[in-house]
């Protein structure tokens, strides 16, 4: 009689576990192609000539080897983002890891070669004119990556960034 008093609290206990330990459905892990975005801010006058306007990153800042960081995949940039516009939403496909510099880009003349400058640069600190870095964690799409463009004020040049954007654009326009 004694056994039976220690086994139907057990018994109990069992029946009422309908599902046992399973993972609930919020808990499990969902992967997301890697990358970065948000929104892109105008201020300032609009240039009578716009050819393209891309958000650009690039994995160093400044970068040690400015064709190596192209061909080797280290730099990533938006497509082609609307003109004329007060903001725009973006995406950048990057790879897992450390981005140091983003900017916008703007091409001004028809030579995609040297016809670039950076308008706009991912800057969370308003005291000074240093890129702030994102870390983008692996499966994970990094959202708020937000961009003031100040047309009457732009950013410090970095760089050989005309080249840079140029050879780039270049390079993903062979491969499509």
């Amino acid at each position: 009689m004694r056994k039976i008093f220690l086994i139907a609290p057990f018994l109990l206990f069992l029946l009422s576990c309908d599902h046992g330990l399973k993972p609930t459905e919020a808990g499990t892990l969902i992967y997301e192609e890697p990358g970065f975005g948000g929104t892109v801010y105008f201020k300032g006058t609009w240039p009578d000539t716009v050819y393209d306007l891309r958000v650009v990153a690039f994995r160093n800042y400044p970068p040690s080897d400015i064709i190596n960081e192209v061909l080797g995949g280290k730099a990533k940039f938006s497509q082609s983002l609307p003109k004329k516009v007060d903001s725009t939403k973006y995406e950048v496909l990057a790879d897992t890891g450390k981005w140091e510099y983003i900017a916008v880009a703007l091409q001004y003349g028809p030579n995609i070669f040297s016809d670039w400058k950076a308008i706009g640069v991912y800057d969370t600190t308003e005291y000074d004119t240093i890129p702030t870095p994102i870390y983008i964690p692996y499966g994970k799409f990094i959202r708020g990556i937000n961009i003031t463009c100040d047309f009457d004020n732009p950013p410090p040049q970095p760089f050989k960034f005309a080249e840079i954007i140029g050879f780039l654009i270049a390079k993903q326009n062979l491969k499509d």
